[in-house]
Formats: C-alpha cells, sequence, structure tokens
C-alpha cells in the first residue's frame, strides 16, 4: 500500500496559533492502514518535528507538526 503524505510544518515563531509554511509531500509505503499511520510518525520524528495532528484522506494522508521549540 502506498499513499502520499502532505506535510504541513508550523514554524516555532508561529506556535501555538499560526498558519503553516505550504505542504510538502512524501511517499510513504506499508502493508496497511495502521503501517501507514507508523510510517507517517516516524518520517515527522526523524525529521525533529512534533505531530499535532494526523488524518486519513480519501487517497492521502495530512499532517500538521511544528518545529520543536
Amino acid at each position: 500500500m502506498e499513499r502520499t503524505l502532505k506535510l504541513f510544518v508550523i514554524p516555532k515563531d508561529r506556535i501555538p496559533g499560526g498558519p503553516p509554511n505550504p505542504s510538502k509531500e512524501f511517499v510513504i509505503k506499508a502493508k496497511d492502514l495502521d503501517g501507514l499511520r507508523n510510517a507517517a510518525r516516524t518520517l515527522i520524528e526523524e525529521k525533529s518535528l512534533r505531530l499535532r495532528s494526523l488524518s486519513f484522506g480519501a487517497n492521502e494522508l495530512i499532517a500538521y507538526a511544528e518545529e520543536q521549540a
């Protein structure tokens, strides 16, 4: 299973309520939906970001993350 992850990052100078930067897209792969969720979380953590929300769309995942303060 393969899906596109659209990642919106909120810069630390705009936390908690500022607008995010434009999204970046990543392709993630896993055996099932739970695996996709875990792969997305891992990718976000590897970028030293804190996950704020993760949602499944029809063909993609949408994530919002914050830069670490």
